[in-house]
């Protein structure tokens, strides 16, 4: 099934063909680029572009003051080239234990919230963030804290989202925390009814003006929405020690929350974990094997409610929150020996963004526009922090702080199955 224009790309499980990738809310397609020197087509798409590259002969440099000769590739050498985006906007609803046990993990969650929101802000990404509990009977899915919706405005972000976070531990030891989440958004649902059909009547009312296209535009900054935008992904983090206890098959709440948007907006929703390990684990936490279901159905990531440190988790479920991609599909079959990985960042990249990789070569950024994509990453192969090839799918899959970062340039190189050197 291919997806809407609004699909999610952490909500696929498995990496798509690339000539069926499909934008994010905002994106803008852009026409197929072409390369100047040897054979090479690219078919560029928002979330990535690939291009095919046969190149013969050296390649000249001669954009640089100086002159440059870069080695030749053989002309039977296979080149996929990806770009690296994220979703522009994102509404993220987090779920919290507040029964007796949780209060060291409430602690946890606040004390590395940067590690969750620095992916956010460094993508200049529209963010809302909101808390609620898995108490069903109490709270119902009401948002909980001052302000009950955060952004990027508010004041003091990482005091708010600490206070707010820490939810109590005076909640009903009948954990639901499925069931809390559609409470939840119904109940957003409802508000935001009249502010779309105020929306609506102002887009009607449009089509009598002058300019009926951007007076419509203006439309929804007039009556504002301010969590469950129609225009941004939704992003579901369930925090537990216990097991999921609501009273329907996690498929009925899977179908409830691919619909939250809306028909025809399927896959703009994921859900993610912090739960205790499934089949067990050494912290006395009930395995979460709901929860861990759920998030396989959405591609969402799970990590352990037993770290001493949330950090790592947080991070990884930032990436996942904000869309960026693990797995890129080649375009043919590979010589799985051959394959070789690079990573292009703009040569103003902070230096953190390169604590994935196994070397980094910045020669060429030397004379070069400070955007230009010029400061080379090889990334590690295989173990927690490495790429890997998985031939069930034909993809590159990079784990860990591997990851390719905001606005990079992935470049796979290979000879295809049956080739090489």
């Amino acid at each position: 099934m291919w997806v809407t224009a609004f699909r999610h790309p952490a909500a696929r499980a498995r990496a798509d063909p690339p000539s069926f990738r499909a934008p994010p809310p905002s994106g803008n397609d852009n026409p197929p680029r072409h390369v100047g020197i040897g054979l090479a087509i690219s078919a560029r798409f928002p979330r990535f572009a690939m291009r095919r590259a046969l190149i013969p002969g050296m390649l000249l440099l001669a954009a640089c003051p100086k002159e440059r000769l870069k080695p030749a590739r053989p002309p039977d050498v296979w080149v996929d080239t990806y770009d690296q985006q994220a979703a522009s906007k994102v509404d993220v609803l987090w779920v919290v234990d507040n029964s007796g046990s949780m209060a060291p993990r409430q602690e946890n969650l606040a004390k590395n919230f940067q590690s969750f929101i620095e992916l956010f802000s460094k993508g200049s990404i529209d963010f809302r963030i909101a808390i609620t509990t898995t108490d069903v009977f109490k709270d119902q899915g009401q948002f909980k804290g001052t302000p009950r919706i955060l952004s990027s405005t508010t004041p003091n972000l990482a005091n708010a989202f600490s206070a707010n976070i820490k939810v109590g531990i005076t909640g009903s030891p009948y954990e639901a925390g499925l069931q809390a989440a559609q409470m939840a958004l119904e109940r957003q649902a409802q508000t935001n009814a009249p502010k779309l059909a105020a929306i609506e009547q102002c887009k009607t009312d449009c089509q009598k003006q002058s300019n009926p296209l951007t007076c419509s535009e203006a439309c929804p900054a007039k009556t504002p929405i301010d969590f469950l935008r129609p225009d941004a992904y939704l992003y579901l983090i369930f925090v537990s020690d216990e097991e999921d206890r609501s009273s329907q098959d996690i498929r009925y709440y899977w179908r409830a929350f691919e619909t939250a948007k809306g028909i025809g907006n399927d896959g703009t929703v994921t859900t993610a974990a912090i739960i205790g390990d499934v089949p067990t684990n050494s912290c006395g936490a009930t395995p979460g094997a709901r929860y861990v279901g759920l998030s396989s159905l959405t591609g969402g990531e799970v990590g352990s409610v037993c770290d001493v440190s949330f950090a790592t988790t947080l991070r990884k479920l930032a990436t996942n929150a904000v869309g960026l991609k693990r797995k890129f599909a080649l375009s043919r079959s590979p010589n799985v020996q051959t394959i070789k990985v690079l990573i292009r960042y703009p040569c103003n990249s902070a230096e953190d963004v390169f604590k994935g990789c196994a070397e980094v070569n910045k020669e060429d950024c030397k004379d070069a526009p400070a955007d230009s994509l010029n400061a080379v990453c090889t990334p590690r192969q295989g173990g927690p922090d490495g790429w890997s090839y998985e031939p069930s799918t034909q993809v590159i899959f990079f784990a860990g702080e591997s990851v390719p970062g905001l606005r990079a340039s992935v470049e796979i190189e290979y000879y295809e199955e049956g080739t090489g050197p």
